[in-house]
C-alpha cells in the first residue's frame, strides 16, 4: 500500500488517535492493519500537515488582563503577557518558551521579516520549533555585529535559528555594527544601500531592547573608533536605552555619530514606520526603555512576562 495514495485512511488513523483517542493496537484491529503500520501513518499525518499539534500555556494563564491594560496605557497594537510557570524566582526561561509559541503563531503570516540580536532572541530562537509554512519566507538580520565572542551579539547566528524552523532564506547583515563610511570600499557601500533598500520593504520586525549602557556594556568597544572625537564616554552613560544597537536618551533623542561614522542597524525612522515590530523584552531595568520606544512608535507589539508587566503598569500609572 502506497499510503500517500490513501489520504482518507490517513485522516480517519489521524482521528481515531488524536481526536477518539482510540489506542494503535484498537486502531489496528479497527482498519485491520498492522500496528507498526499505524505508528508510520501517524508520522506521515504530521509531516503532510494534516495533524497540526500546538503546545501552548492554557488560556487561564495568559495574563490577559494585564495585557490589556498596558496596551491602553501604551496605545500598542497588542501585548502579550508570559505567566509565571516555573517555580524558580527567574521566569526567563517561561518567557523564552511563550514567545517561541506566539511567535510560531504570528510569522507565518508574514512575508519579509527582520530580526534583531542580543541574549533574549537568542534563547527564543533555541526555543522554537519547525512549521511547515504554505509561503517563502525572507528573514533578514536588521543590525550589525559586535565583537566575535559573544554569540548573543552575532545577528547571523539568531538569523540562521529563526529562519531554518520556518523554512526561511536568510540575509545578512556583515558589517559591524558601527562603521567609517571612508574606510568602505565602493562594493560595500552599494550592498548596504542596497540592505537598507531592504530593510524599507519588511513587513515585520523581531527585536528585543536593553537597558542603560555602562562600561562593561558589549557595544562599548565598538564606539571606541571615534572616541577621540568626542567625550563618547559621557553621550553613551547618559543614555537609557538601546535598541537595534541606537542610543537612544530620556528626551526621545538617540546619539548622534561624529561625520563619516554611521550605525549599520535599521534606521529608528524606518523601524517606526513598519507595519509590524514584535519586542520581546523584561525585567525591571527594561522598563523605561518599553516604554519609551512604545511612545516613539517604534515597538507595536510587546512580549513580556508578568512581573514586568505588573511592573510597567505600576510606573504607568
Amino acid at each position: 500500500m502506497k499510503l500517500n495514495d490513501d489520504q482518507l485512511l490517513i485522516l480517519r488513523i489521524a482521528k481515531y488517535y488524536y481526536l477518539d483517542g482510540l489506542s494503535q493496537q484498537e486502531i489496528a484491529q479497527k482498519e485491520n492493519i498492522h500496528r507498526s503500520q499505524i505508528s508510520r501513518i501517524l508520522k506521515l499525518a504530521r509531516e503532510l500537515g494534516y495533524v497540526k499539534i500546538r503546545v501552548s500555556t492554557p488560556e487561564s494563564c495568559t495574563a490577559d488582563g494585564l495585557g490589556s491594560q498596558i496596551r491602553e496605557m501604551l496605545g500598542l497594537k497588542d501585548v502579550f503577557v508570559a505567566p509565571s510557570l516555573s517555580k524558580q524566582p527567574d521566569q526567563s526561561e517561561a518567557l523564552y518558551f511563550f514567545a517561541a509559541r506566539q511567535l510560531e503563531e504570528i510569522l507565518p503570516e508574514c512575508k519579509n521579516i527582520g530580526i534583531g540580536l542580543g541574549k533574549t532572541l537568542y534563547h527564543v530562537a533555541a526555543q522554537l520549533t519547525k512549521k511547515r509554512v504554505d509561503k517563502p519566507l525572507n528573514f533578514f538580520s536588521v543590525v550589525g555585529s559586535s565583537g566575535t565572542n559573544n554569540p548573543y551579539l552575532q545577528p547571523s547566528v539568531i538569523l540562521d535559528n529563526f529562519a531554518r524552523q520556518f523554512g526561511g532564506s536568510c540575509h545578512y547583515n556583515t558589517f559591524t555594527i558601527c562603521q567609517k563610511r571612508s574606510m568602505m570600499s565602493s562594493y560595500d557601500l552599494k550592498r548596504f544601500d542596497e540592505l537598507k533598500q531592504a530593510y524599507e520593504k519588511l513587513d515585520t520586525v523581531v527585536l528585543s531592547i536593553a537597558g542603560p549602557m555602562n562600561i562593561s556594556y558589549p557595544y562599548f568597544d565598538e564606539f571606541s573608533l571615534f572616541r577621540k572625537k568626542f567625550d563618547i564616554t559621557q553621550a553613551l552613560f547618559r543614555s537609557h536605552a538601546n535598541l537595534l544597537g541606537h542610543v537612544m536618551y530620556e528626551n526621545h533623542e538617540s546619539l548622534q555619530l561624529p561625520e563619516d561614522y554611521f550605525m549599520t542597524s535599521m534606521d529608528l525612522s524606518v523601524l517606526e514606520q513598519t507595519k509590524n515590530v514584535i519586542c520581546i523584552a523584561h525585567g525591571k531595568e527594561k522598563l523605561d526603555p518599553i516604554i519609551s520606544a512604545a511612545r516613539q512608535h517604534y515597538i507595536k507589539v510587546l512580549i513580556t512576562d508578568e512581573a514586568t508587566a505588573q511592573a510597567l503598569i505600576q510606573k504607568l500609572h
